[in-house]
Parts: structure tokens; sequence; C-alpha cells
């Protein structure tokens, strides 16, 4: 199937909508290459290129490759314009991303645990990761089980805020 210049952008945008999380490259490849049949690979490096410069997909690092995912851009343009893309193309990206796994653990993930420490003694601990790696990690003691379960949600909610702080307050100004 030949699709035009515009189509082969819309298969990208369409593609990165119904992926989960961030797409790799190997990955949009292994789904939108299929024997030349909707693009080939350069087709695809050059309008996903396109695609960037003109602010409708980002990339970034992801799970230890770089992965590219809709912006806010990208993702009005695809509600906008996503029928222009064959069903039957959108049938096969559909099916393609059903046979495929996603990994159970963001590697940029908050993750929290209470645990006890004594007799009804609990701690709440947060771990901020980038790319599997730790970067924060903070335990505070607080009593009850109810309130160390509630420390622990403020904290992942206010995670990226208590990194930020600490490395301000750490810096050398």
């Amino acid at each position: 199937m030949f699709l035009e210049h515009d189509e082969m952008k819309f298969v990208i945008l369409y593609t990165l909508k119904k992926y989960v999380e961030p797409m790799s490259m190997p990955d949009m490849s292994a789904i939108l290459t299929w024997d030349k049949e909707v693009m080939g690979y350069f087709d695809l490096s050059i309008m996903l290129n396109e695609l960037i410069e003109d602010g409708y997909v980002e990339s970034k690092y992801y799970r230890d490759d770089r992965a590219f995912s809709l912006s806010a851009k990208g993702e009005d343009t695809n509600d906008f314009f996503f029928e222009r893309v064959p069903k039957s193309i959108r049938n096969r990206i559909d099916d393609a991303i059903g046979t495929m796994k996603y990994d159970e653990q963001d590697p940029n993930a908050v993750i929290t645990h209470v645990f006890p420490v004594g007799v009804k003694q609990y701690m709440a601990e947060v771990q901020m990761l980038d790319t599997n790696t730790p970067m924060l990690e903070l335990r505070i003691n607080m009593g009850s089980r109810i309130q160390a379960e509630r420390t622990a949600k403020k904290l992942k909610e206010q995670m990226s805020g208590i990194y930020a702080d600490i490395l301000k307050r750490l810096s050398d100004d």
C-alpha cells in the first residue's frame, strides 16, 4: 500500500497514541514497516524526525533507549486526523500493539512502601528512580500505620517538588 507523505505522519501519530508508553524505534519499526507495506524504515525515520521538529512528537530517554511519545499538539492532531489512516492499517496497528508486552514498572517511577519498625510503629519509605537508578530515597518514622500510609501517598504525589527543593538547598548559590 502506498501512502502519501502526510498519511505516513498520521500513521505514526496514531501508533504513538495507541501505544501505552513511550515507544522505541525498534518497536515502532516492527509495527510500521511490514515488509514495506505501509512505509519503509527510512520513510519512518524521516517522518518521525519531521514530527519531532514540528513539535508533534517528543523524544526522550526511556527504559535505557531513545523513545517517542505524542506531545499535546500531536494528541490534538491525532484526534482530528486519525481517520485519514486507512481502517485496514489501523486494525493492523491495533493487532500488533495488542500482542506487545509492557514492562511492569516504569524505570522513572516513584515507589512507596510502608513497613513496621517496632510494635505499633511504621515507617513510610519513598524511592525516586531515573532509568532504574535511585535518585532519592527517603524514610520517615510516622508512628501509626494509617499515618505512614498517608505520608507515603503524599510523598509520592510531591516527590518531584521535594527532590527539586533538596537540590536547590544543596546547590552553591
